[in-house]
Order: structure tokens, then sequence, then C-alpha cells
């Protein structure tokens, strides 16, 4: 379950990719306007060429629940509802209630069958999420069993939920003992909400966000937070959650969504004899939620905050300064259209008007976190403003913003610019994606909640046309856009956020402050009901559930060989290439791996940061401005990553390559190897300015990082303890790396780092050790011909001997890692040594793992304990791993992780559980494959079939004999290695010998 943010603004980008297009044919093509099926009528129905798709528009005509049913040659079907609320308070009602809803339901009364439909389901896709006014439960699926089990599991969750009090407590908020048994031991909050909303409150940028929205938008419900402010959190109480359900979780505040191949008329009436026939409208509800437009000022306003000293991050260059205007109502479509295309002028890339003004002086290391263009809320927004600056900056900071402003006007902007971003529109129309209908979903619900016209908002190439016309007839109409919404607009908001060095200590404080005055309160009547409440819930917890209510699918229901990939294999100038015929959608799809493992130890770690920059800063023959303009123009980007490739036949055993990605309409495919030549013949690491950029960008994006994905960077830490492989992967892009991206952001001369990358480029870019692939369709000879062109132009003939390297597990006696960072909660891991892909012993492990998270971790650590999330896994490189995330009690986590082997053998497995962690693994095995990826399990992996098809068998016929002994195989080892990253911790540094990184000290 997730609450949404600013990530759909990326997601929002991605309603225009294309999905796998499939053959099976759909039935809903004889509906009419006006006609009724299933207690629905026809309200629009419309043929969406950009997207080869049919929207159909609909309304419940007893309940006037709102429907939209998109219907697509595309298997991977999709269901969504979603309700608008509205919160009035910061006490997280919506978020918590989104938790709480799935705990359990009239039809389905078991605890968490949320959860425990991940087990039950192949759904490739299953969650909730709460954004600032609405709140919506979707899901995704090929099975059309598993749809209609899904859906009645959802259909019920939010129409008939439970909403126990103890459902409530765990979810939200609870005052209950440290030690449950131990009436003596304190009292606390605890609350598997409220530690998730701590975990986001840790994030500097987060909190930034989030006073931005709510003081730009401060009059109605975005001027308060809807995930819920842990201090106010504890205000909340289960007779408001009860009430907010049944005022806004009903089918006239409801917009119900469908996407794909299955028949609509039966998804109407399994919907109308589920639920809606036992409804009448009552619109009421739908103009009570409505979010009116914010009132406009008259006046500029500004806000300061404060926020932690961040230990990743130079103590001088902390603060943030973001200026944001008040745009365009959201049900406005074109107006939104066009005014995006303004942001990505002002922002995108190098010859962006901002980036140029803010980014290149390097003032600050990036853009902040509120920089964008949001069309999320009822009134859209821009911001634009720079993080890792110094407070005595923010004067100069405002003025660049006014002077970039009126140089916009007087100047304009570049034609091909504007023509760059239009082509990048056409491109990712024709880009295919595996969730095309999962992203349409995140693009047009925020239009729909405020009644927008969703059909409407699809309409891309209307737009275009529009948009073009304007530009013919207004030669400066984007100038007058930027004098309306941003030189003479009034509703304007300076935000400014600085380090405060108390800060952590007055959070400590409030927090006691508020336990205190929750405990002064209490009579001892209350304090007997709350160790009594921790007793009982605990015992719920515990409690064998009966989940024969719950429908499931079985392993019969799987496919029983793995799909093919058809596939030519070339030798093209000595280089091999691989060559997937797929229906690509007129889009070439470029892939190359690079080997690196002859390269000298100091030019290895240097590799990420050779990647991330390359193809950023020019070549000989253009600087960096003009490179990325070609770029822009026909491409949809050149991109390089380190991959560290783990064999499937080896333990210790990989590949260190780079890995070259590129795409761009076949028509273009000239002149995307042109642009591939210029990198590997004329790269140029002469521009020290912009390195110094590039670094700055990378060493902020890496800080910014860790809270959010904490728990990878623990298991990293974790696993390079006892994996030599992972060893180096953590190097490259754990905490040693972002240790060592901040030292060289701060270095006063770069020039030695621009040395060893340019041997880097010397050494690597040559088809001494390259190989291919080509993702087109079927008769795009052209596209084989391009690359011709460019191996022939290539330096280098191939030479590989070997493409995987065997490394030496050395014994490390430091076991546990502390990683002290300023958070209020924890990331938690523990490693253990594994066995390589193919081992007979991986598909066994994979399922213990699969079955351990969902019955063990998740119950012990996230019920109980209140951390957001916990489980288990193996990864590719024999490294079995343990987490937590967000988690207030690491101590307990630990215990919780020790216990796993003991727990396992105390355990009696059912075939039915055992089922159900196959199942849930097949979820990811068998998940939809965009045509681009379909080639880059053998390419990249050298995953052929053979190997996938042994381990599908391997899965399928592991034994609960097979998981009880790998338990004590593997489980029980006393070669382990743990890690943590979160505050100071005391108690656990007396439970065992941990070695202490304190940030503050690098």
């Amino acid at each position: 379950m997730l609450r949404l943010s600013k990530v759909l603004n990326k997601q929002r980008a991605s309603i225009r990719n294309l999905s796998v297009l499939q053959t099976k044919t759909c039935n809903n093509s004889s509906f009419q306007v006006g006609q009724e099926i299933e207690g629905f009528v026809v309200k629009e129905i419309r043929h969406i060429s950009d997207f080869q798709l049919t929207a159909l528009h609909l309304q419940h005509q007893k309940s006037a629940a709102d429907y939209l049913h998109i219907d697509r040659k595309d298997t991977n079907n999709v269901f969504s509802v979603a309700f608008r609320t509205t919160p009035k308070h910061s006490n997280g009602l919506p978020h918590i209630l989104e938790h709480t809803t799935l705990c359990g339901s009239h039809k389905f009364p078991c605890r968490d069958p949320f959860f425990k439909m991940l087990n039950r389901s192949m759904a490739n896709f299953m969650n909730a999420m709460t954004a600032p006014d609405y709140t919506f439960y979707p899901f995704c699926t090929e099975n059309q069993s598993d749809y209609y089990n899904l859906m009645s599991v959802y259909l019920d969750a939010v129409f008939n939920p439970m909403l126990r009090e103890s459902d409530f407590r765990q979810e939200g908020w609870r005052l209950e003992h440290k030690n449950v048994d131990d009436r003596n031991s304190p009292i606390e909050i605890k609350g598997v909400v409220y530690n998730e909303m701590k975990g986001v409150y840790s994030d500097n940028q987060q909190i930034y966000n989030e006073h931005f929205l709510n003081n730009i938008l401060p009059s109605n419900t975005y001027g308060v937070n809807s995930g819920g402010d842990p201090s106010i959190i504890p205000s909340l109480t289960h007779t408001d959650l009860v009430a907010f359900h049944d005022r806004y979780y009903h089918p006239s505040n409801s917009r119900f969504y469908s996407y794909g191949t299955f028949n609509l008329e039966k998804h109407l009436q399994f919907l109308n004899d589920t639920v809606l026939k036992n409804y009448s409208a009552d619109l009421s509800i739908k103009n009570e939620s409505k979010v009116p437009n914010e009132s406009r000022w008259t006046l500029p306003k500004r806000k300061h905050i404060t926020c932690r000293e961040d230990p990743m991050i130079p103590k001088d260059k902390q603060s943030s300064l973001s200026i944001g205007t008040l745009w365009s109502d959201i049900t406005n479509t074109q107006d939104t259209f066009e005014l995006a295309i303004l942001s990505r002028l002002l922002l995108n890339g190098p010859n962006a008007k901002f980036y140029k003004a803010l980014i290149e002086p390097n003032i600050g290391t990036d853009f902040s976190s509120a920089t964008g263009f949001t069309d999320q809320t009822r009134d859209t927004f821009f911001a634009v403003g720079l993080q890792g600056i110094n407070e005595s900056d923010f004067e100069r900071v405002e003025s660049i913003y006014e002077n970039t402003i009126k140089s916009i006007i007087k100047e304009g902007f570049d034609k091909q610019d504007i023509d760059n971003i239009l082509h990048s529109v056409e491109l990712s129309m024709r880009h295919q994606t595996s969730n095309f209908g999962l992203h349409l979903l995140y693009g047009i619900l925020p239009i729909w909640n405020h009644d927008g016209n969703i059909i409407d908002s699809m309409c891309v190439s209307e737009k275009i046309d529009e948009f073009k016309k304007k530009l013919i007839n207004q030669p400066n109409y984007l100038e007058s856009l930027v004098e309306t919404f941003l030189l003479n607009n009034k509703h304007k908001l300076v935000i400014t956020m600085s380090p405060q060095n108390n800060y952590e200590e007055l959070r400590k404080k409030n927090e006691e402050k508020l336990l205190k005055e929750k405990l002064a309160s209490l009579s001892d009547a209350d304090k007997d009901n709350i160790y009594q409440q921790g007793l009982e819930l605990r015992q719920q917890q515990d409690a064998v559930q009966d989940i024969t209510c719950l429908p499931s699918l079985s392993l019969d229901d799987l496919k029983k060989t793995t799909d093919s990939v058809p596939l030519k294999r070339e030798n093209i100038h000595n280089t091999p290439v691989f060559i997937f015929p797929q229906p690509t959608n007129q889009v070439t799809y470029f892939k190359s791996l690079l080997n690196t493992s002859h390269f000298s130890h100091d030019l290895k770690n240097l590799i990420p940061l050779f990647c991330n920059v390359v193809t950023r800063m020019g070549t000989k023959s253009m600087d960096f401005r003009q490179f990325d303009q070609l770029v822009r123009k026909s491409t949809g980007g050149l991109n390089i990553s380190q991959g560290i490739i783990d064999s499937p036949r080896d333990l210790y055993n990989m590949k260190e390559t780079i890995i070259l990605n590129s795409h761009c309409l076949d028509k273009n495919v000239n002149e995307m190897f042109d642009l591939w030549k210029q990198i590997f013949s004329e790269v140029t690491f002469e521009n020290e300015n912009r390195f110094k950029t590039l670094i700055q960008e990378e060493a902020s994006s890496l800080a910014n990082s860790i809270s959010g994905s904490g728990h990878m960077y623990a298991m990293l830490c974790a696993t390079a303890g006892i994996n030599p492989i992972d060893a180096q992967r953590e190097s490259y892009g754990g905490l040693q790396y972002v240790s060592s991206m901040k030292r060289i952001a701060q270095m006063k001369d770069l020039s030695p780092i621009l040395k060893k990358l340019e041997k880097i480029s010397e050494q690597i870019l040559n088809k001494n050790t390259m190989k291919c692939s080509l993702t087109i369709t079927e008769d795009n000879s052209k596209a084989i011909n391009g690359l011709e062109n460019f191996l022939n132009s290539t330096s280098g003939n191939w030479n590989l001997s070997k493409e995987y390297n065997t490394f030496e597990n050395s014994d490390n006696d430091v076991k546990c890692f502390h990683h002290v960072l300023p958070f209020s909660v924890n990331y938690c891991a523990k490693a253990l040594p594994g066995v390589h892909y193919t081992h007979k012993h991986f598909a066994p492990l994979k399922v213990l793992c699969k079955y351990m998270s969902s019955k063990y971790l998740l119950p012990t650590v996230r019920e109980k304990n209140g951390a957001y999330g916990s489980g288990a896994s193996i990864s590719s490189s024999g490294s079995i791993q343990m987490y937590s995330y967000r988690d207030p009690k690491p101590v307990e986590t630990f215990q919780a992780f020790d216990n796993a082997c003991n727990w396992v053998n105390k355990k009696k497995i059912t075939l039915e559980e055992l089922n159900e962690a196959k199942l849930a693994i097949f979820q990811g095995i068998d998940h939809p494959v965009a045509p681009m990826a379909k080639g880059n399990g053998l390419f990249i992996y050298d995953m052929d079939q053979q190997i996938k098809q042994e381990h599908r068998n391997q899965i399928m016929n592991v034994t609960i004999d097979d998981i009880l002994n790998v338990a004590n195989l593997y489980f029980s080892n006393s070669n382990f290695a743990k890690a943590l990253i979160g505050p100071e911790n005391n108690e656990i540094n007396s439970v065992a010998k941990w070695n202490v990184t304190n940030h503050e000290d690098l």
C-alpha cells in the first residue's frame, strides 16, 4: 500500500506509453450511446487512434456511480475503484482508512485478505493508494478467473469492510506497552501508518514538498496532509474513521475503471449484482467532496520552514528555495497539455532556460524536489528552485528567477527545442510497455476526480494539432504564457527551508510531550484497558486464520512451459548480434554489453560515475547543449548503466559490464547510431564546469534516495558482508558509493577524476568486448544496416576470452554494520550465504523465502512491531536476505530474523500454504513483458529457454520436506551479516558487536 506523492507526475508522463499488443479480440464494439446495459447507461464512446483503444464512459442509473472502460487489445487487464476523499485535518484519516478497509470485510472476514490474496492470485499488480484528494484500489491480471476473484475481494473491502477497532489500532495508531506482556513496561505510540509517516517525515525533501503543497493551495483539502502528520495522527479516533467511510465510500462518490480484453458487459453485470443495485444515488456526497478552485491571491506569499541536518550533504549546502505559481484548472485539458510542454521547455535538459540559469552556475546541487509542473490537484501549479544551497544565496536565486523570466519573454524559445518535445510525445505514444492500462489510470484519475472530460484528456494528437495552430497564429504564444503564468502571476509562493541543529532534539521532545499528554489524561481503568487491548490485539495477530472464504487460483491454472522468444543470431563485423523480431510499433530498440572485468580497481570504482555522465559531456565536434539537442530530436535518450550480472550456473561468478540502451522511431535509426558513433569516437571530458554540475546532481540525488530506499541500502550492506559479488555491488551502488560521490562533489580540483574517466572511455568504447541486440519488427532492414554502419566505424576487434570472473569469498570478522543517520525509523537487513540460480536448492529457498515473508515476517515485523514492510528473498547472486522498512523496533526485528529457522521447524506447513508461496513466485515469473524487453533474459542474463524451463519445473516440484531441509541447511548458518540504517541505538549495540559508521564524520 502506497501513499501517492509527486511520483505520479513521473507516472503520468507514462500514459502515452503503449502496452503489449495481443491478438485477442474484444466484444464491446456493439455498444451505442444511450444504451442501457446491466443497470448502466452509455454516455460516450470514442475511438482514440493515438493509443489504439476505444473508451466507453458509462453511469450507473440507480447509484450514479461513474464508470470508464478502455477496450484495447492488451491481455494485462486492469480494474480499479476510486473515491474522492478530501480530508480537513492532517490526522491521516483517508490513508489509515485505505489500510483498514483491506483488513477484512463481511464476505471475507479473515484478517488482512489483501495480503493473503497476494499469495492466491496471479495479479502482476495489487495495491491501494492515497493521494491528496482521492483514494483508489487498482489491480492487474491476465487471468479472467483471477480478475473476478480480486474484483470480489476489492469490492467487498471498500463497500463492506469490517473496520474493526483492533485493525484501526494496528494500522493507524495505538497506545500500547513496549512489552505487551509487561504492564510495567513503558507505554508508547505504535501503528503501521504512524511509523510509515515518521519515515516520510525523516526525508527533508518530502517535508519540503508537503509544505509547498499545503502553502500554495492552503484554503481547501491540500492545506492538510492526507497521509498524516505523525504529531497529529494520534488525534484520530475509530469513530471518525467509520463515519468518514460511511459518508465517502459510496457509489455516488466512486469512479470505476476497467481496461483490456475482458468482456465489459460481464464486468457491469458483476458490479451491479454484487454492489450497485443495493445503493441509491446520493449526489450530496459528490457535491460535499468537491474541491473548489483556490481563491487567487492578490499578493505573493513567503514561507520558511526548518529541517534536520543531513550528514550526507555538506553543512553549508543544506538549504532549499522554490518559487511557485498557480496555473490552470486541471479540467481544462488543452491548457494542461500546453503548460506541461512549457514546463519541459523551462526545466528539462541543458538547453532549458531554468537549467542554464539555475543549475549551471553551481549555486546549488540540483533542482529542489518541489520543482516541476504538478497536474494532480484541482488547480495545477508550477515551481522551480534549488536544493543544496546556502541561505545567503536565497536572494540571488530569486533574482535569477525574475531575470530568467524576463529574458524568456524577450528572447523566446528555440523552435528546435519545441519540436524535440513534440517528437518525444510522438515517440512515447509508440513506445510499448507492459502496464499501459495502469499508467493510463494514473494519468486520467486526477482529471476524472474533478469531473473533467477524461476521454478528451486522452486525445493527444488533437491537443498537439491545436497547440501547433496556436504557434502558427500567435508566434509569441509560449512567451505570452510565461508572461501570464509566471511574470504577472500574483498567486506566487516563495518557500525556503534550512537545517536547524536541534531539529531532531525538538522533534523527539514534541513526541515525548504528545505521549505525556496522552498518558496524563488516562485513568487507571484506561491503563488497564490499554494493557488488555494489547494482549487482545496480539492474540488476534497470533490466531490461526480461516482463509477458506478467500478465492484462489491453483497451480493447475498456470501454464506449464516458458514462452519462447524468437531470436536470430548474427555476426556483424566480428561482433555478436542478437536480433529479436517483435511487434515494436515502428520503434527500434538497441542494446549493447561491454565487458569491464579487465579494468583496474581504481577505474572500476568510477564506472558508475562514468555511465552517469558520458553521454552528457558533449563531444569534440559538439558541446553538450548541441549534442543533447540532437539526442532529443531523434531518440528517447542515450542511456548507459553499469551491469553486474550473476552467473546462473556458478556461485561467486559474475560478468562486469556497462549496458548501452536507446530507442527511436524506425525512421530515425540512422541518426540514433550516428549519435552513438559520436560517443564512441569523440566523447570528451575536458569541460570541468559541466562535470561539476553533473557530479553535484548525482551526489544530491543519491543523498535524497536513502530515506525512501533505506531497505535496499541495508540489504546491499548486509549481503556485502557474506558475498564477494555483492561487496562489489555495494561499492558501486551502496552507501559506500554515496559517500564517495559526496567526497568527489566536494573536491576543488576535479581534473584527476576527469583523466580517469577519459581512461575508461579509451578502454571500453570499442568493439573488443562488445555484443549487441536489436529488438525490431521482422522486416526492419534499416535498423540492421544502421547497426552495421555503426560497428564498421567503431574501432577494435572481438577478443573477449571469457565473460565471467570468479571471486573468492573472504571471511569477514565484522558481521554487523550500523550506519547512523538522523531518521525517525530504521531499515534492517540480515544476509546469509545461499546458492546459485541453477543449484537444486535455489528453488526451495525461493519458495521458503516467499512463504516466510507472508506467514512469518509480515505478521511479526509489520503487524506486531509496526514496521511498514518486511520480507525475505534470495538474490541472483545467491544471497539470502531478510529486511524491514520504516521499522520502529530494530532489536525485535533482528530477533525475528534470528528466530526464522526455529519458526519454520515449529510451524506445520500445509500443502495449501506451499502452493500459495509457489503461486506468489509465478506472479513474478509470468508477469507481462513488453516487446522491447522480451530478449533481455537471454541477451543480458544468459537465461536461455532451458534454464528458465528447468527453474519453472523446480519451483513446481518443491515439497514441504525440501523447504524444511533448506531452512536448516542455510538459515541456521552462523556465517551471516546484519545491517542497520537509522538513528543512534545503544540498545542494539549492547546485544552484539556492531561496526558503527556515523556519517557526520565522513
